[in-house]
């Protein structure tokens, strides 16, 4: 198998997972944090990485923003999301906003069960992209 191909299976890998992580999100956990007054630090940065996404143009997602986003098609939104449409610059965004130590995985998943799903969906997203723009080059030098 060639570099090449290699590179091709894993983005398909990490856009599956990043899909397939999304079969634990439950009703109940989109209820749950959208029961949040105040919601938990790591809850607010995942949620920065979901406004980047929906609602790019916004400098600043509030958690009013996140709450009208977690309606009845939430969760289809996040599976049908077309991640071939995330802008460089919002790639850049997004790298930096799961650079934060809130949006490591093993502290959502510690701190709120609920957002873990949704940060490993980012997590997935922002490695296709960057696997992505890899190939690209490479094929660019070609």
């Amino acid at each position: 198998m060639t570099s090449t191909n290699a590179t091709e299976e894993t983005i398909h890998t990490d856009l599956e997972a990043a899909k397939n992580g999304l079969e634990v999100l439950t009703k109940s956990s989109i209820t749950e944090l959208r029961s949040f007054a105040r919601p938990p630090a790591v809850c607010l940065s995942v949620f920065d990485g979901i406004g980047i996404l929906f609602e790019p143009p916004k400098a600043k997602f509030e958690w009013s923003d996140a709450k009208k986003l977690m309606n009845d098609q939430f969760l289809y939104r996040l599976v049908e999301y077309d991640v071939d449409k995330i802008t460089d610059e919002q790639l850049i965004r997004l790298t930096a906003v799961l650079a934060r130590d809130e949006c490591q995985l093993d502290r959502v998943k510690s701190t709120l069960f609920a957002c873990y799903p949704i940060c490993t969906w980012l997590h997935h997203i922002v490695a296709y992209k960057k696997t992505q723009q890899y190939l690209s080059q490479q094929q660019t030098h070609t």
